[in-house]
């Protein structure tokens, strides 16, 4: 895995922040970048991943490994998280000066499940904010899963590959053999850190119908959703980015204050 570190602006940082994209994405997609530098000017430590079967080539974010991409699951995206905390906490970056002893999580899309998904099992992990998260990864119609089977591979476009892309059957066989454990609505609910939710008002990849479905359940932890008004999936950015939009910066704006408060200095004067 690849990941891009960005040290606190202010020297120590008040903890390390792990990122994690979404669907089609990687480190540096879009805002990712913007968005690391503005967590490491509120003084964390950012750590930026990339999943391991992205398909991508970090040097031109385009797709060059698409058999790669097609055998990637959602399994494969919670070992490549754990492997980044067991990383983080095996002490390989104290040579940074970053202990890893207090962790906040962040993720995007399905990274946002992801990191919902993993975050009850690192104690280190104190708070989390996920961005246009979905609530069901099952999201695919009886008649496209029957094709889906029959075909071996849901086969979709994309403007950075160099032909069509195709995930194959065995994602679709991963959630399904999961739904338990993939249960993100319910992962979320039995948090026990403080969890921002950030979406955009006119998202149409995931709804704000999902959002919702995340705050349905009893919380044991504090739990927050706040609506970016005039915002689609990824908050009115496209790739590459060329400046920040209004809504990015509403998104990031909160991001920030979400981890000062609940993992920084301005948590423990409120305790």
């Amino acid at each position: 895995m690849l990941a891009d570190l960005r040290k606190s602006s202010s020297g120590a940082g008040r903890a390390l922040i792990v990122v994690c994209h979404g669907f089609l994405g990687y480190k540096r997609w879009g805002f990712f970048p913007y968005l690391s530098d503005r967590l490491a000017g509120a003084g964390f430590d950012v750590l930026t991943m990339s999943f391991s079967l992205n398909g991508i080539d970090e040097a031109t974010g385009l797709f060059d490994r698409p058999d790669e991409f097609a055998r990637n699951t959602v399994s494969a995206e919670i070992a490549d998280l754990r492997g980044v905390l067991a990383f983080v906490r095996s002490g390989a970056l104290d040579r940074e000066g970053i202990r890893g002893e207090t962790l906040g999580l962040f993720g995007h899309s399905r990274g946002g499940a992801v990191a919902l998904l993993v975050a009850g099992e690192y104690p280190e992990a104190r708070a989390i904010v996920t961005w246009s998260t979905v609530a069901r990864l099952d999201r695919y119609t009886a008649r496209r899963k029957a094709a889906w089977k029959r075909e071996g591979a849901l086969v979709f476009n994309d403007p950075r590959a160099g032909g069509p892309l195709r995930l194959d059957y065995s994602y679709y066989e991963d959630i399904d053999a999961r739904r338990k454990t993939f249960d993100v609505p319910r992962a979320a609910a039995a948090l026990s850190i403080p969890h921002l939710m950030v979406h955009g008002e006119r998202d149409a990849a995931v709804t704000l119908r999902e959002a919702r479905a995340l705050m349905a359940e009893p919380r044991k932890g504090e739990a927050r959703l706040e609506i970016v008004h005039g915002a689609g999936h990824t908050f009115n950015v496209t790739h590459p980015m060329r400046r920040p939009t209004s809504a990015l910066e509403r998104a990031v704006g909160l991001s920030a204050e979400w981890f000062g408060q609940t993992l920084g200095t301005e948590r423990k004067k409120r305790l």
